[in-house]
C-alpha cells in the first residue's frame, strides 16, 4: 500500500525534481534579508527603495510569466529548467558587483523573471514524473519545500551576513543554483510530444502563440473547481498582505519585544512546515479539497480577529498564548495552500500546465502587490488593530460563503439523485 509523505521520492525522476526544488527554493530566499540590508544599512536608503526592490522582485510574475508560459509549454522541460538556473548564477553574480539602486533592481528583476520561468515548467514536470496516486503527496512535498526555505532562506542569509560579510549571501546563493542544476542531470528529458495523442502535435505546433495562451485562461474558466480555488487563493493572498507588514505594529501591542518578535514569525514558518507534514501523511482531504480550503479560512479568521482584538486590550493573553496562536496560523495556512497547489495539478491538463500555473500565480502575485499599499492606507485612517480584524473577519466570511456554496450544491445533488429518472 502506497502510504506517506516521502513516497514520491522512491520516483527516481521526481527525486531529482524535488533535489532541485530545494536549493533553488532556498536561492529564492536565502537573498531575501541580504538585498534589504544592502539598500537599508550598506546604501543607507529608506523605504521608498526597500518597497521598489519587493515590487520589482514580484512584478515578473505578473507581467512576465503568463506570455512566456506558452513556450514553457511547447518546451522539453529539462532543457528550460537547466537553462534557467544557469542564467540565475549570471544575475546573481550582477546582484554580487552591482553598484547602486538602479543596477540592483535591474538584475532583481532578471533573476525574477528567470524564476517566473523556471516555476511552470516546474509544475509540469510534477505531472510529468509522478503518478496520479502519489500527487498530492507530491505537491505536499513541493509546497513543504517552499515553507521550510521561506523560513531557513532568510535566517541562513543573516547567519552568513554576520560571519563573511554583507554579500557573500549570494556567492552561496550561486552555488546552490549550481547545485540545482547537478540534481537535474539525473532528470530524463521530459517533451512535450510525449504527452499528446498521435497527430495532436502537428495542430499544436500549428496553432498560434495568442491562440494558445487563450487555451490555458479559458481552461481557467471552465473548470470549476481549479476556478474557485484559484479565486479563493487570490482572495486570501490579498487578506494575507493585507495585514502582512503591519503585523510588526500589532505585535508591539501584545507585548512583543524586538528580541522575541522573531519567535512569533517563526512560529508561524513552524506551524506551516508542520501542516505540510500532517497533510502529506494524511491525504484524505484530497476528496474534498474545497472545503479544507474553505474551512481552513473560516479558522484563520477567527485567529486573526482575535490578533486583532488583542491588538486594542480586549483580548489580553501572554506571549506564549500568542505564539500558539501563530503556528495554529501558519498551520491553517497550509490547510489552503496545499489543496490549492493539488487542484492546479489534478485539474489541469498535462499540456497545459505552465499556460495554467502561471495565470494563476500572476493572479495571486497581482493580488499580493496591491495589497500592502491598502491595508497601510487603511491603517492610517481606522489603525492597525482594526485592520486585522476586518482581514479576519473577511477571511472568516470567505470560508463560510464558500462551504455554504457547497454545502448547497451537494443538498441540490442530493435531491435529485433521490427523485431518480423521473426528475427527468
Amino acid at each position: 500500500m502506497k502510504t506517506g509523505i516521502f513516497q514520491p521520492l522512491k520516483n527516481k525522476s521526481y527525486r531529482s525534481l524535488f533535489g532541485a526544488q530545494i536549493f533553488s527554493d532556498l536561492g529564492n530566499w536565502l537573498d531575501f534579508v541580504t538585498l534589504q540590508v544592502i539598500v537599508a544599512y550598506h546604501w543607507q536608503l529608506g523605504e521608498t527603495a526597500i518597497a521598489a526592490v519587493i515590487i520589482v522582485m514580484a512584478l515578473p510574475w505578473v507581467v512576465i510569466g503568463p506570455f512566456a508560459s506558452v513556450f514553457v509549454d511547447r518546451l522539453p522541460k529539462k532543457a528550460i529548467m537547466t537553462g534557467c538556473l544557469i542564467t540565475r548564477i549570471f544575475f546573481v553574480a550582477g546582484l554580487y558587483f552591482a553598484p547602486n539602486l538602479y543596477v540592483l533592481l535591474l538584475f532583481v528583476f532578471l533573476k525574477g523573471t528567470v524564476a517566473a520561468i523556471y516555476d511552470p515548467a516546474r509544475q509540469s514536470s510534477i505531472r510529468m514524473t509522478v503518478p496520479e496516486e502519489d500527487l498530492a503527496q507530491a505537491v505536499t512535498l513541493s509546497q513543504l519545500s517552499v515553507n521550510t526555505m521561506k523560513i531557513a532562506g532568510p535566517a541562513l542569509g543573516g547567519a552568513l551576513i554576520a560571519l563573511f560579510g554583507v554579500r557573500s549571501p549570494f556567492i552561496f546563493e550561486a552555488a546552490g543554483f549550481f547545485i540545482a542544476v547537478l540534481f537535474l542531470l539525473g532528470l530524463p528529458a521530459l517533451k512535450t510530444e510525449n504527452l499528446v495523442a498521435n497527430g495532436t502535435k502537428d495542430k499544436k505546433q500549428e496553432a498560434g502563440y495568442w491562440q494558445e495562451l487563450r487555451e490555458g485562461l479559458r481552461h481557467i474558466s471552465s473548470a470549476k473547481l481549479l476556478r474557485v480555488s484559484i479565486v479563493i487563493s487570490a482572495i486570501a493572498f490579498f487578506i494575507i498582505f493585507l495585514y502582512d507588514g503591519l503585523f510588526v505594529f500589532i505585535a508591539q501591542d501584545l507585548g512583543f519585544s524586538k528580541g522575541n518578535f522573531g519567535i512569533l514569525i517563526s512560529a508561524v514558518g513552524l506551524g506551516s512546515v508542520t501542516g505540510s507534514l500532517l497533510l502529506g501523511k494524511w491525504t484524505s482531504w484530497k476528496e474534498k479539497p474545497v472545503q479544507l480550503m474553505a474551512g481552513s479560512s473560516v479558522f484563520s479568521g477567527f485567529l486573526i480577529i482575535s490578533i486583532g482584538l488583542g491588538g486594542i486590550g480586549i483580548a489580553d493573553f501572554p506571549n506564549i498564548i500568542w505564539i500558539a496562536g501563530a503556528f495554529l496560523l501558519g498551520s491553517l495556512g497550509s490547510g489552503e495552500s496545499i489543496p490549492y497547489g493539488f487542484l492546479l495539478q489534478s485539474e489541469t491538463p498535462k499540456q497545459m500546465m505552465g499556460r495554467v500555473s502561471a495565470a494563476a500565480t500572476s493572479i495571486q502575485t497581482f493580488s499580493m502587490l496591491v495589497a500592502p499599499a491598502a491595508g497601510a492606507f487603511i491603517a492610517e485612517l481606522i489603525g492597525v488593530p482594526a485592520v486585522l480584524i476586518g482581514a479576519g473577519s473577511a477571511t472568516c466570511l470567505l470560508g463560510i460563503i464558500v462551504l455554504s456554496l457547497v454545502a448547497k450544491k451537494l443538498s441540490t445533488a442530493g435531491a435529485v439523485k433521490e427523485a431518480g429518472p423521473e426528475a427527468s
